[in-house]
């Protein structure tokens, strides 16, 4: 019972860990002819997001045009899939990604339960250029309603979708009923639920902007392609709780902030998280904590079948552990091989 009991708390450690670092990976696509690259660090500037617990700054623009052609140079099928899914959101938006040089997105998480946690109150915030008569005639043929609203002089849309989307064609697919879009200016084009594009106006003109400290999370590296920043709630790290393991959970509860970045090198990507704790004594104790736990994630990996148990143990065989300060910084480096391998076995 103690071995499954710790062999959980390491999972659900690991998910906790590499959770953000792997939906960053996972959101890269690519689309039509680059232009001059803009750094993710730039995101943040688009325009102020409205407050929020997690921000994702998004060079686009790099994302569309280098990322993907190399990680899906060989698998045509694969290509054809993540082209089509922009395609989905153009055709279901009237929104081209591939238009846009840059994209800032917020997101709040609410608690409908003391043991749920939800993503709530998602807004994009894209930077580039677009035809908004086209972006409204578009939606109108997917909607069953269209409403419009005025607010501190901006014309705000609203439609009712009731439908699964991806947003800009890159996120994770999730269910919209409300899709609302207005034009901040000739440039900037903002999308998501209501209530965050009318918190986005408001934010626009100063008034309920997100943290500075949190865009600067997410802006810590400016070569990235993809940079990320997130208050942990309380309620996810109880997740952690009933393991058996005390050190375990006091770690992982002593989480505040996860931040970090998805950047390419000359052979592949490197991925890095960063966890900040409460105190610089509990960074230590989590260092040590992940660190005592790398061995039973070999083990795990180990009972994997084939290429999915080669990949793991090289990621957890790069996997740097390192603590400063009240944060703990997890580097991982993927050559565009395991790339590769990853996209075809999971």
């Amino acid at each position: 019972m103690m071995r499954r009991n710790v062999f959980g708390a390491w999972l659900s450690l690991a998910v906790l860990v590499f959770g953000a670092a792997t939906f960053a990976g996972a959101q890269t696509r690519r689309g039509a002819a680059a232009r001059q690259p803009v750094r993710a660090a730039q995101a943040g500037a688009v325009v102020p997001l409205p407050a929020s617990d997690a921000v994702m700054l998004v060079d686009m623009r790099r994302l569309i045009n280098e990322a993907m052609p190399r990680v899906l140079a060989n698998d045509a099928a694969k290509l054809a899939a993540v082209n089509a899914d922009i395609d989905e959101f153009k055709t279901t938006t009237g929104i081209d990604a591939r238009s846009f040089d840059r994209v800032a997105l917020g997101a709040r998480f609410t608690n409908p339960s003391p043991d749920v946690t939800k993503i709530d109150h998602v807004v994009g915030v894209a930077h580039g250029t677009f035809n908004e008569a086209a972006i409204l005639a578009a939606v109108r043929l997917k909607s069953s309603a269209a409403r419009e609203e005025k607010l501190a002089g901006k014309t705000i849309h609203i439609f009712t979708l009731d439908e699964q989307v991806k947003f800009f064609g890159v996120t994770p697919r999730m269910r919209v009923r409300d899709l609302a879009v207005t034009a901040l200016d000739a440039n900037t084009l903002v999308v998501g639920e209501p209530e965050a594009v009318r918190a986005t106006v408001n934010a626009a003109g100063g008034r309920g902007r997100i943290s500075p400290e949190l865009v600067g999370l997410a802006r810590q590296n400016a070569s990235a392609i993809i940079g990320f920043g997130a208050n942990i709630p309380a309620s996810v790290l109880k997740k952690v709780e009933g393991f058996g393991s005390e050190e375990v959970e006091q770690s992982v509860a002593s989480i505040r902030q996860i931040y970090g970045s998805l950047a390419m090198t000359p052979n592949g990507y490197d991925v890095l998280t960063t966890l900040r704790a409460a105190t610089a004594a509990d960074a230590q104790r989590l260092a040590q904590t992940i660190t005592a736990l790398k061995p039973l994630g070999s083990f795990a990996a180990s009972q994997l079948s084939g290429d999915k148990r080669q990949l793991a143990l090289r990621a957890l065989d790069s996997l740097k552990i390192n603590a400063q300060g009240t944060d703990v910084q997890l580097k991982l480096d993927f050559t565009q091989a395991d790339i590769a391998t990853m996209l075809r076995v999971f």
